[in-house]
């Protein structure tokens, strides 16, 4: 990462070879981070991904303009402060349907979008409802499926920016999840496995894509 006044570049190590995708994802988190850092203070962020994931910078973000920062800017900020120090969000709670929702109205965005992969959508909106049910393919992920509401984060296509903006929004999920009083467990690894991705949305006739994260959220 460089810094140059309210620009910043984000670009991954060229010693380490052709990046795996969780390396363009957790780019995308930062990203994500970034952007939030910069509404907190005052500025509305901008932001160019490249198309390549060799591309030096591979995204930046710039405050473009002044901005007053809205007090859901700020708890988001602070919100986000916490991610990774396992401190656990002021209202713990359990993931009842309007949780979920709220978190993937919130969280979806640059074409990326939610999806509930142990239980039904209705007007495509995750109707989550305990038990879950256990997909047909777990993606090779051993998770509490009849316990707790478990999303992939999809885009349309499987490109370099496409994990990116995917990583922008399991950042974004992650914060919205907290504010709601919920922590979002992150698997990312099992989608470095480009057959996993494209695993995701195959048993749902309604919506094609690719997969990039999964979230679990739980208490």
């Amino acid at each position: 990462m460089s810094v140059h006044d309210r620009r910043i570049e984000l670009a991954l190590d060229p010693s380490a070879g052709s990046p795996r995708h969780q390396a363009l994802v957790q780019a995308g988190r930062l990203v994500g981070a970034v952007e939030n850092t910069l509404r907190a203070l005052g500025w509305a962020p901008r932001t160019v991904i490249a198309g390549t994931p060799e591309a030096r910078p591979l995204a930046v973000v710039a405050g473009t303009r002044r901005r007053p920062a809205a007090p859901m800017d700020l708890a988001r900020r602070r919100v986000n402060r916490y991610q990774g120090t396992g401190a656990s969000p002021r209202y713990a709670a359990p993931a009842d349907q309007a949780r979920v929702v709220d978190v993937a109205h919130a969280a979806g965005s640059r074409g990326a979008w939610l999806h509930l992969l142990n239980g039904p959508t209705r007007d495509g909106n995750p109707a989550w409802h305990s038990p879950g049910s256990v997909p047909a393919d777990t993606l090779t992920l051993d998770l509490p499926w009849r316990r707790d509401p478990v999303m992939a984060v999809c885009t349309h296509t499987d490109s370099a920016r496409e994990a990116v903006v995917a990583g922008i929004v399991v950042e974004s999920a992650t914060v919205e999840a907290a504010l709601r009083g919920l922590h979002a467990d992150v698997y990312v690894d099992a989608f470095d496995d480009e057959s996993v991705r494209a695993a995701v949305l195959l048993a749902d006739p309604r919506e094609t894509g690719v997969g990039h994260a999964v979230l679990r959220l739980r208490p």
